[in-house]
């Protein structure tokens, strides 16, 4: 299995399978919802890091972001964070 090599998308599609994480017809639409949404999430967060970054340069893309989209960023980040952490947790327990 490839390391993702710090792609946080890839990283995160690695983690689902192994602990059950997809969307499926089985499942409740609302976690189904909430599972999907995870996933925008995290494509955002990555896409913003990759282009709003100084780690990465200026680019053309780069926009200013105002401190209420920081904290939401930095607290979206952790929220699912926090649930990766937990779902990890949880398999172990099982």
């Amino acid at each position: 299995m490839d390391s993702g090599e710090g792609d946080v998308v890839q990283l995160y599609a690695q983690f689902k399978p192994l602990y059950n994480m997809h969307t499926d017809k089985t499942m409740d639409k609302r976690i189904n919802d909430l599972l999907f949404g995870i996933n925008k999430i995290i494509t955002s967060i990555s896409e913003m890091r990759n282009k709003n970054s100084d780690s990465h340069g200026v680019g053309s893309k780069r926009i200013i972001i105002k401190k209420h989209h920081a904290r939401l960023f930095i607290n979206s980040a952790m929220t699912i964070t926090e649930f990766i952490i937990s779902v990890a947790d949880n398999k172990k327990e099982q």
